[in-house]
């Protein structure tokens, strides 16, 4: 599995992945509001600022599933994701 294919496969199963992007949007957001005000970023930049804290944080994550799984097969990473309690966080 790539990274790519694991990232979606984790938004789309993992109900973390909300509440973290809703945080870290919220987060970039004070973050905004304390640049001048010629300086800070429309919504879009914010967003993609949180969505690259996601990608950030999940980094290590698929490094680490990539030692244990030892595949490339994305049928073999949902197994393992789905009879570890990872996706029940």
């Amino acid at each position: 599995m790539t990274y790519k294919e694991f990232l979606e496969y984790i938004e789309n199963n993992l109900d973390g992945y909300k509440v973290f992007m809703e945080k870290a949007i919220a987060f970039q957001g004070v973050k905004n509001q304390k640049r001048q005000p010629n300086k800070r970023w429309n919504d879009k930049k914010l967003k993609n600022a949180a969505y690259d804290m996601w990608k950030q944080s999940m980094q290590p994550l698929y490094n680490n599933l990539k030692k244990e799984v030892n595949s490339s097969l994305p049928h073999n990473w949902v197994h393992i994701l789905r009879h570890t309690k990872f996706l029940r966080v």
